[in-house]
């Protein structure tokens, strides 16, 4: 049976103070009828879902059904693990992908798992037999180590670093399946055994012994499973200590951090936080030491996106945490986005940032909007959608997670593997040219003076920090970078040859790549070697395989070796297509071309348009390019959606058109055209929409020159209405209407112009009407009564995208 998350059975349970929290030494978790009833519905919704495993119809590419199998992403929707944190109680990060409306789990359909074992030692380069010195192996699944390690450019680090260093992960309750579950997680992937037994792994109380707490809560063991599952994806070899805090009180988290610090680990990574504001903030730094030296200290800066002005996360926004922030990482042929990585990373909508005013601004840091400690510091994976494959008994075995409790983890082990545990955050800016930088996503509206606290761009920004980790940073044996936005490397077959492309990461060693291939596994030729230097950013590579026979699949890899060591890649196949000749034997004839699936389509040049410099007629001629577009934006509320973008018009007139609908067909379109030379912006607006539901556009621009076409990009309306929000003597009551069946959680703002002067949080019961009840400031209360320019904002961030409606109050 799927088991509901304990979020879920959590709103329709009792509260904290009526019932008995978690699963006590005394016997299971108590459920209400209501909870029971809730099973009932997974349980029908198991008839209708594909179970962990079985398979699906086919459907487009995408990690949503490479991983589970389901062809429609926007059937599902993350739910928090634990419940939101309150001044004293703090919250883990954990978010479980589930059935939406259901909220049954979504368990991955598991392969044969591609080993993370690629590397051997240095062979003479010209040295190549037709049997492989590493066996080959498919590309790996997203979420799994293998995967993560390539699109960090870690495999190698991966595989060679990490003895002798020790990661803490520190988190509440116990999880008396802690050992067992990752066991199996490290078992399917082909990861060395990490037991109490054999000294890799421990677990401690919050006082260093073995008085485990006696509540097992649902969330939190989610939780544990995620960290040891995340730190063994990117340090197979490092040690790994758990520590357990008696509960998720911040007084007990606070000795269980203590404790950490006392095991003196390499790194220590804490996947929880504490939203506070006003004295709570202030006095935070005071609750405990989570900061030691020597120790780096890692933790997740949220879930809920940009908590605003005055409210930030703890301990990840105090000034000697490295806060950890999540991005959305995509394979190139899910994103559409060509890039010489072979992933797309962008700010994921969910993580957390700010700008703590209450901490100095640290030396490391030189952004100048926030005065204070600005946060997140560096980033990584943590966008549910995008998540981790991870084991947990709990929810009946394997599930897909993220959230920035997926990211902690993941930074505190590539700190572990590439030397540099006991730097802290200032390492991250000394080395920021080596890591990658998402420059687009957004998690939330700031102040005008600090929208890169927000906005992910070029250099620093709130949401992704200096950047994403990266192998690069250690010099090292070479790395290969992930397929095209085709899912392979292959650019175009014909009959009897084949185009490749690639690109490999030298990693600071003067370093040669060649392609291996046949018509089986063993390959048995290979392309000859070229030297691509020893830069440490990747470089393309591409190669045309010739004589091959028509009508045949081919068997390929890519390969890559410097003095360090030797790189293969995964394995991939082509067909070649038959002959179209007569008769067999030579020709001069070249069949067509046969192209396999392309990425969608960035900019499409025409024949060389001309402008006539002296009337129709003249030699003298312009020529005019493709329109360019960038900066494309979306923001939603619950019933409309405005759509920016800027073109460049090459230098003629130009048409462009936004397409959009319910599905990545599309369907609808509105044209604009711009007739001067230069940029324009583009704006649309799109009224009657449906909330809590997903739309899907794109901007296509065309001018003589030729077309420029974007990608394919979702949205999702606010699932949440503003019934109505007026001030009542001293409070504000708020009337939110949610649509849909599942919570509705919001983070309520109220602003005064970009001032924000009052936040909270709220959960709504699907298709349900809920009242607010808040005390706003003073300030607040006499812009709203007296001058009528206070603004009430409710932002939401549903399944992973965030949208915001507002009212004046």
């Amino acid at each position: 049976m799927r088991r509901i998350p304990a979020s879920f059975l959590r709103a329709l349970e009792p509260s904290r103070s009526q019932r008995t929290c978690g699963r006590t030494a005394q016997g299971p978790r108590r459920r209400g009828t209501s909870g029971l009833l809730a099973l009932a519905l997974v349980t029908l919704a198991g008839l209708l879902v594909p179970a962990g495993g079985a398979a699906a119809a086919q459907a487009p590419a995408s990690i949503t059904n490479a991983t589970t199998g389901l062809s429609d992403a926007t059937s599902l929707a993350p739910v928090a693990a634990c419940e939101p944190s309150t001044a004293f109680r703090a919250t883990c990060l954990a978010q479980i992908l589930g059935v939406r409306g259901t909220k049954a789990l979504v368990h991955p359909r598991l392969r044969r798992p591609s080993s993370i074992y690629r590397f051997t030692r240095p062979r003479p380069r010209h040295g190549h037999t037709s049997t492989p010195a590493v066996a080959a192996a498919a590309a790996p699944q997203p979420g799994t180590p293998a995967y993560l390690q390539q699109a960090y450019d870690l495999a190698y680090l991966s595989q060679n670093a990490g003895a002798g260093q020790a990661i803490a992960i520190v988190d509440a309750y116990d999880d008396p399946n802690a050992e067992s579950d990752l066991a199996a997680y490290r078992s399917e992937f082909g990861l060395p055994p990490c037991t109490s037994a054999n000294g890799c792994f421990a677990k401690y109380d919050q006082t260093g012994g073995t008085n485990y707490p006696t509540t097992v809560d649902s969330g939190w063991e989610l939780e544990i499973s995620l960290d040891l599952d995340a730190v063994s994806a990117l340090c197979p070899n490092c040690k790994i200590d758990l520590i357990e805090a008696n509960t998720d009180g911040t007084s007990d988290l606070a000795a269980a951090q203590l404790e950490a610090g006392m095991l003196a680990p390499s790194v220590i990574t804490d996947s929880w936080d504490v939203a506070l504001s006003g004295r709570e903030a202030r006095n935070f730094p005071t609750t405990g030491d989570y900061t030691f030296p020597g120790i780096t200290t890692v933790a997740a800066s949220g879930d809920s996106g940009y908590p605003g002005a005055f409210t930030n996360d703890f301990p990840a926004a105090l000034p000697g945490v490295t806060a950890a922030g999540g991005t959305t990482l995509q394979p190139d042929s899910t994103s559409g986005v060509q890039n010489v990585r072979g992933f797309t990373e962008s700010a994921w909508s969910g993580t957390g940032s700010g700008c703590n005013l209450g901490a100095s601004k640290p030396s490391y840091q030189t952004d100048t909007g926030c005065t204070g400690r600005s946060y997140s510091d560096v980033s990584a994976d943590g966008d549910p959608d995008t998540g981790m494959q991870v084991y947990d008994t709990e929810d009946g075995g394997w599930v897909v997670v993220g959230g920035t409790s997926e990211s902690s983890p993941l930074i505190a082990a590539y700190y572990a593997i590439v030397g540099s545990a006991s730097q802290g955050p200032a390492w991250a800016y000394s080395n920021a040219s080596l890591l990658n930088d998402p420059t687009s996503g957004s998690n939330g509206t700031c102040l005008a003076t600090i929208s890169y606290i927000c906005n992910a761009g070029p250099g620093y920004d709130g949401p992704t920090g200096i950047g994403s980790i990266s192998g690069a940073v250690v010099s090292g044996a070479p790395g290969i970078a992930g397929p095209g936005a085709n899912g392979s490397y292959t650019q175009t077959v014909t009959s009897g040859s084949a185009e490749l492309q690639g690109a490999v990461y030298p990693n600071g060693a003067d370093t040669t790549y060649w392609w291996e291939y046949g018509t089986t596994s063993a390959y048995g030729q290979t392309t000859t070697p070229n030297d691509i230097g020893s830069g440490t950013a990747a470089v393309p590579v591409s190669d045309s395989l010739g004589g091959l026979s028509p009508g045949a699949t081919y068997h390929y890899r890519l390969v890559a070796q410097n003095s360090v060591g030797t790189e293969y890649g995964y394995d991939y196949t082509f067909t070649t297509p038959a002959s179209t000749l007569s008769s067999p034997g030579p020709s001069n004839q070249n069949p067509p071309t046969t192209t396999t699936q392309s990425p969608p389509t960035t900019t499409t040049q025409s024949p060389p348009a001309t402008t006539g410099s002296g009337g129709s007629g003249t030699s003298g001629t312009t020529p005019v390019s493709a329109p360019g577009m960038s900066g494309v934006r979306i923001g939603a509320a619950a019933t409309s959606a405005t759509v920016s973008a800027t073109i460049a018009t090459g230098g003629a007139a130009t048409t462009y058109t936004l397409q959009y609908g319910t599905t990545r067909s599309l369907g609808k379109a509105f044209s604009s055209s711009q007739s001067s030379q230069g940029t324009a912006t583009a704006r649309w607006t799109l009224r009657n929409l449906s909330p809590g539901k997903t739309y899907y556009f794109r901007v296509v621009a065309s001018n003589a020159g030729g077309n420029s076409t974007g990608a394919v990009i979702g949205f999702r309306t606010s699932p949440v209405t503003i019934t109505r929000a007026y001030t009542s003597g001293n409070v504000l009551d708020v009337v939110l209407r949610c649509h849909g069946s599942a919570t509705c959680r919001v983070r309520l703002q109220g602003r005064s112009g970009t001032r924000v002067l009052l936040s909270s949080q709220a959960a709504i019961g699907g298709n349900h009407t809920s009242t607010i009840t808040l005390r706003p400031s003073k300030t607040f209360q006499t812009l709203a009564t007296r001058h009528r320019n206070a603004t009430l904002l409710v932002l939401s961030t549903w399944n992973g995208w965030t949208a915001t409606v507002s009212a004046t109050v």
